[in-house]
């Protein structure tokens, strides 16, 4: 359980890291007020989909992927580009998912959520991922007003 706790600080430390690159490094867009709100997180009855580590990586067209994380419950996997940056985590049980996410909430960002699977970047990069992996969203929805 302890070494648990201490894969769950570090990959939540690469997490916020992460999140606050995004954050300094993405302009806002001019002349648009943009306003977070907090969804809750939502209930799902249907089954989410499943999707291997490749399969997203595919998605997300990571060319060189740099593993954070390797142990028996998660794997936790960096992808930058650019413009796009991604962090890929994969768990053994959707327990362990549902315990990171639980943890992560505290750190802000926005999460693409699958079965045993779940993508960390930005909003909008993650509504076109959305559409070829499936899954929902949570953590704050960026609208804009023109």
């Amino acid at each position: 359980m302890k070494l648990l706790r201490v894969i769950v600080a570090s990959c939540l430390t690469l997490l916020g890291v992460s999140l606050a690159a995004v954050t300094i490094f993405t302009p806002a867009p001019a002349g648009t007020a943009a306003t977070h709100h907090h969804q809750a997180r939502p209930v799902i009855d249907e089954a989410l989909p499943a999707a291997g580590l490749d399969r997203i990586l595919a998605a997300i067209r990571c060319e060189r992927p740099q593993t954070q994380v390797d142990a028996a419950e998660l794997h936790g996997v960096s992808c930058r580009s650019a413009a796009d940056r991604y962090i890929v985590m994969t768990f053994a049980t959707r327990a362990g998912e549902d315990e990171w996410l639980s943890e992560a909430e505290s750190y802000g960002g926005t999460y693409l959520v699958g079965d045993r699977w779940t993508v960390v970047s930005a909003s909008k990069l993650l509504s076109g991922l959305r559409a070829r992996l499936g899954g929902h969203i949570e953590g704050p929805v960026e609208s804009h007003r023109h």
